[in-house]
């Protein structure tokens, strides 16, 4: 998969982010184990440990990771690359 990054990285797990008003987010798992995002619509979803996906989102949703230790969970506005 080939992703442009549109946006500075933040941390999902320090506090919940909208990633630059983002619709297309990278979101990367930086634990050793999974981890749970919660998206500020009521949806949550987990991410395993190491693991990176991307989510749809709309602009104005917020995203959070729920860890319990000190690894961080990084997030970015990307883009597809055709």
């Amino acid at each position: 998969m080939i992703i442009k990054p549109v946006s500075v990285a933040v941390d999902l797990d320090s506090a919940a982010s909208n990633v630059s008003s983002a619709t297309l987010v990278s979101v990367l798992n930086t634990n050793t184990a999974a981890c749970l995002i919660v998206n500020s619509n009521g949806n949550n979803f987990y991410i395993g440990a190491g693991e990176r996906v991307e989510v749809k989102k709309l602009p104005a949703e917020t995203l959070e990771a729920t860890t319990g230790s000190s690894a961080s969970v990084w997030a970015s506005s990307v883009a597809h690359l055709n």
